[in-house]
């Protein structure tokens, strides 16, 4: 029981920290030319997508894919704190996101 109550601590501790801005700005700043060229990201990816394959766990990789396809969409169409948002960019983001739910719903509740 004290295990789970540091986990949920430090869940908690992690959201008191890093508000929605703060998480936003971190995802602006990530460069993903950078995180594909590093060998580190390689050794681990191709092991663990190696691993879910052979055991065939589709659901967690359409997870995984569906969370970096969503963090690419938050960093390609959400603005900088500063400017309002212009109204392409948050259609091109609900429908993205529309789409992102819509296929992990699809395929863990109604394929099933």
């Amino acid at each position: 029981m004290n295990a789970v109550k540091a986990v949920l601590q430090r869940i908690w501790d992690f959201l008191a920290a890093n508000d929605f801005d703060s998480l936003l700005e971190a995802s602006r700043k990530l460069d993903w030319s950078h995180v594909a060229k590093s060998p580190y990201t390689w050794l681990i990816i191709v092991p663990f997508l190696i691993f879910l394959l052979w055991t065939k766990k589709y659901k967690i990789i359409i997870v995984i894919a569906s969370f970096c396809l969503f963090m690419l969409l938050i960093q390609k169409t959400l603005s900088h704190p500063g400017p309002t948002l212009a109204l392409d960019d948050l259609l091109i983001f609900l429908a993205g996101a529309i789409a992102l739910i819509g296929l992990n719903i699809y395929m863990f509740f109604v394929r099933e």
